[in-house]
């Protein structure tokens, strides 16, 4: 049996599934983060809820999750394949944490986190890039594609493995898919508790930026029409 490697993908999990930015919005505000905002379980949504302080400690926090859960793969002396399936865990565990239900965020900050572990200059290259891009552009969405393109494409620039790049690639399509798993409730949430200020969910903008149909313009059958 490989049990070094069920403990790291185990272990990886639960590391994962600790919900610092449930907890720490709890704490500071007595809020349910899941009905706020965005009602996403990540470090944005706890910047714009409780403060920006908080908002970066949560990000760190779920960084460590991440590149704890890897470490703690190797300290366990699980094959590559064990460590290389305990970033994944982690990220799962973030994403369905059974301590709330399976109902958590993206992991955004998580899958940094293990990425750190296997690529750490590209990686911080990458979160150097968000941070410019968010600077000037001022969207966290666009500034997010921009660093982990980044962390996909630049590793073997650095004398990483090409596979980490891949590896990176089919991690960012997990949270892509948790993204659109989680639209219904996050528009739920916003119609009825949307950030203060000017701030917006990446979702609201595209919606935002979609042309309406003039009544002129609409189809045979719909309401008015004889």
């Amino acid at each position: 049996m490989y049990w070094s490697e069920i403990g790291a993908v185990v272990l990886g999990y639960l590391l994962g599934a600790i919900p610092f930015a449930y907890l720490i919005t709890r704490w500071r505000t007595g809020l349910n983060i899941r009905e706020v905002g965005e009602g996403n379980v990540g470090a944005r949504n706890v910047w714009h809820v409780t403060g920006p302080f908080w908002g970066v400690l949560a990000a760190v926090l779920d960084i460590a999750k991440g590149l704890a859960a890897v470490l703690l793969a190797r300290a366990l002396g699980a094959s590559e394949l064990g460590q290389l399936l305990a970033g994944p865990a982690a990220i799962v565990g973030h994403a369905f944490p059974i301590f709330l239900r399976f109902q958590g965020g993206k992991g955004v900050a998580t899958l940094a986190g293990v990425l750190l572990a296997w690529a750490p200059w590209s990686t911080l290259t990458g979160l150097a890039l968000f941070g410019v891009a968010q600077l000037f552009l001022r969207d966290f969405n666009r500034s997010v594609v921009i660093g982990f393109l980044a962390a996909i494409v630049l590793p073997p620039a650095f004398g990483y493995r090409w596979t980490i790049g891949v590896y990176a690639l089919v991690l960012s399509l997990l949270l892509a898919l948790k993204k659109w798993l989680d639209l219904a409730h996050e528009r739920q949430v916003w119609a009825r508790s949307g950030w203060q200020g000017d701030a917006r969910p990446g979702w609201y903008h595209e919606e935002a930026a979609a042309p309406e149909v003039p009544a002129s313009q609409e189809t045979p059958g719909s309401a008015g029409e004889p």
